[in-house]
């Protein structure tokens, strides 16, 4: 299930809002699998979802950062630029742990002689990249919403 030129294209043209919830959708999936039994079905499987996230993630995050990563924030919480620089660099660890992940996929030899590995690898990305959105709608939460006090 390779993605052609076409689905490209059309990935490109998506928003941010349509690239969140495409992000959402193939979790869903990469979480399924993962669960399935190890076999070159399960292989070929989790290589399409590995890569639609390869074209999803980072075109989101690049969209994200299209004014500067969270600089609307940052423009209200000045105070949170370390954290958001950790996040940045977050987002491009990410993203190439999401290749290597890929290309070992795509190396040679039996899937199921080191499935058990790459399988636990694809879910704990998967749970890094979960943690990083938290993070990141925490940090919005906690500048917009905080309570910088005043009088009545």
């Amino acid at each position: 299930m390779a993605i052609d030129n076409a689905d490209l294209e059309r990935l490109k043209l998506l928003n941010l809002q349509q690239l969140s919830d495409l992000e959402y959708i193939l979790l869903g999936d990469l979480r399924d699998v993962l669960e399935e039994e190890s076999t070159e079905e399960t292989r070929r499987w989790l290589t399409a979802i590995v890569e639609a996230l390869l074209r999803t993630v980072p075109r989101e995050f690049a969209l994200r950062s299209r004014d500067g990563y969270l600089n609307s924030l940052l423009l209200e919480c000045p105070e949170a630029d370390s954290n958001v620089k950790r996040l940045e660099v977050e987002q491009t660890t990410l993203c190439e742990q999401l290749q290597e992940l890929y290309d070992r996929l795509q190396g040679p030899g039996s899937f199921h002689a080191h499935a058990f590995e790459l399988k636990r690898d694809l879910a704990g990305w998967m749970e890094q990249l979960q943690s990083h959105n938290l993070r990141e709608e925490r940090l919005f939460q906690d500048a917009y919403f905080q309570d910088t006090g005043g009088g009545d």
